[in-house]
């Protein structure tokens, strides 16, 4: 028999080989906040120095996180323990095919309620960029109901610029959502703070949802005509730029004898509507084009192939070759436009609400795109019939018909004005977003001078972190939500960040499959398994201590994803 010396070293080996404890932090990634150690006083700071985040959950990143640290250490004894109200949002089906070693005992602690409610602003739909004082498009926020019981009386409230502009009230069935509409209010010059506040639950994490709605001047577009032309061949064009609220850009017709190359800077976009051009004039638009303009370019009846291809050489998008007449007319030939790629921008508001098919085409140009050029769309017989290409910092588009009634019968079709918009917004209104999602980045344009703006994040504190682009604009990570104040040398501006709305709904995730899915076994299995364990007296006194531990490294857990959850039984487990 071994005497009380070896007994004493016993207990310590044992002791050591199970009171050795990490912790891991999570969301939707992990972070080793301490790797394996028996120095309480480590992991001590390391809980200490814990921060509560804002982040999505993600329940297989975790266990990625602790099954990498086990690597590191020889343990018989592997156990995972997870504290959580195990929401359903937080199980990535993307990730069902992870399986933790079979070795690794996993362990779940359930610290949510059953039936748990909650209200929340899920999202909005807005016109991030408005050209006129009053904001005369709908403005719809949807408000979801992730409980059991309608809710009646629900309050929502408009917040513009700190200042209430409207309230309403609402009524949402169980498990439902309903959505609210705003208009007619007026904005500032540059960009305006708006929130949608919701009231009437006890989780408030939810309840705001922050955008932002910039207000600018209208961009110049410049149209090019030939000057024979009749002014009905321009008609459909100009009217579908000048008709309407909330107009992007002011239209300036000319004739292409009338323009001045070295004037076409002050324009945004150019359109070449079927104009024969000078070879000066040539040159002035791929410059143009090249510092960053947009060009959208319409061949039909007065372009000759032979005089296109020597202007623009091998600047435009394609080589234009033979015109392609058709009969036309009723019971007439004629081709459509099919192969569209409908996840370009351009063609984004045709997925739902109408087919470009529609049109019939009467005359083309045979074109032959140019290296490194892309075919947007094509007529059913496989010619190209829109066509985009890049050229230094800008873009152009070739249409290889025309925008008028002469080649086709798009601009007599409901399709033509938002096509002809969609066209001109893509190469020359820049992209503005109204808010972004927690923990994506975002970029901010340099001033001027070339300087980045110093960042005060929502929280009050200034971004030590000055990330940039090759091309000098500052990188910044969204991790809280609320308005970033950029502060540039002579004005601020503003970006707004959300939370993940998938974290409002709190329908429970089901552990027991989850755990056989991790792990491959029964989950009671696992857990009756653990209980029945026979331990001597001195394996009882240290696995005490040693779940001390595992309790308080499973609160972490718990804590990092606390902030988006409800969590009404927190203080209990605490206490």
């Amino acid at each position: 028999m071994p005497g009380p010396v070896s007994k004493v070293c016993a207990r310590r080996k044992l002791y050591a080989a199970l009171a050795v404890t990490a912790i891991v932090t999570f969301g939707q990634s992990y972070e080793v906040a301490a790797k394996f150690t028996t120095d309480g006083g480590k992991l001590r700071a390391a809980l200490n120095g814990a921060q509560v985040g804002y982040s999505a959950t993600d329940y297989v990143q975790a266990l990625r996180g602790a099954s990498e640290l086990f690597k590191e250490i020889n343990l018989k004894d592997r156990r995972i323990v997870l504290i959580s109200d195990f929401q359903a949002a937080g199980r990535n089906p993307a990730e069902n095919s992870f399986q933790l070693s079979q070795d690794i005992k996993l362990q779940t602690m359930d610290v949510g309620e059953q039936n748990a409610s909650n209200l929340a602003v899920t999202d909005i739909s807005a016109q991030a960029l408005i050209y006129q004082p009053k904001y005369e498009d709908k403005l719809t926020a949807r408000i979801a109901n992730f409980g059991e019981e309608a809710r009646s009386g629900v309050r929502v409230e408009f917040v513009l610029n700190d200042h209430a502009v409207e309230k309403r009230e609402l009524k949402i069935a169980a498990n439902d959502s309903t959505t609210v509409e705003f208009t007619g209010f007026n904005l500032n010059e540059g960009v305006n703070r708006c929130e949608i506040r919701v009231e009437g639950d006890d989780f408030p994490f939810d309840n705001k949802f922050y955008f932002t709605l910039r207000r600018t001047e209208q961009l110049k577009a410049l149209l090019i005509e030939t000057a024979s032309r009749g002014r009905s061949e321009s008609f459909y064009f100009r009217n579908a730029m000048t008709t309407g609220e909330n107009l992007p850009f002011n239209v300036e017709a000319k004739t292409a004898g009338t323009v001045n190359p070295t004037d076409l800077s002050s324009y945004r976009v150019v359109i070449l509507n079927d104009a024969v051009i000078s070879q000066a004039l040539a040159a002035g638009l791929i410059k143009f084009v090249e510092g960053g303009g947009g060009l959208i370019i319409s061949a039909g009846p007065h372009t000759d192939s032979a005089g296109f291809n020597q202007v623009f050489q091998n600047a435009a998008p394609a080589k234009l070759e033979e015109r392609i007449l058709l009969r036309g007319g009723s019971g007439g030939d004629y081709v459509t436009m099919s192969e569209i790629k409908t996840d370009h921008p351009i063609f984004e508001v045709f997925r739902k609400s109408g087919r470009l098919s529609s049109a019939r085409v009467f005359g083309y140009h045979r074109a032959t795109p140019r290296e490194g050029a892309g075919v947007l769309a094509r007529y059913e017989d496989g010619n190209p019939a829109l066509i985009e290409a890049t050229q230094g910092t800008g873009k152009i588009l070739l249409f290889t018909s025309t925008f008028d009634a002469s080649w086709n019968d798009l601009p007599l079709t409901p399709l033509y004005l938002p096509l002809v918009r969609q066209m001109t917004r893509h190469l020359g209104e820049r992209e503005e977003r109204p808010w972004y999602p927690l923990g994506q980045t975002f970029t901010v344009t340099a001033a001027k001078d070339g300087s980045v703006p110093a960042v005060d994040l929502p929280s009050g504190e200034r971004l030590t972190e000055r990330k940039q682009t090759a091309t000098g604009e500052l990188i910044v990570a969204a991790k809280e939500p609320g308005f970033y104040r950029l502060r540039f040398p002579n004005a601020s501006d503003y970006t707004a960040v959300n939370v993940d709305t998938k974290e409002s709904d709190l329908t429970k995730l089901n552990v027991e499959e989850f755990v056989r899915t991790v792990t491959g076994a029964d989950a009671k299995a696992q857990t009756a398994a653990g209980a029945n364990e026979k331990l001597s007296k001195e394996e009882v006194e240290s696995r005490q201590r040693v779940w001390w531990w595992l309790l308080i490294v499973a609160m972490l857990l718990f804590l990092t994803e606390a902030i988006l959850s409800r969590r009404t039984r927190m203080a209990k487990v605490i206490g």
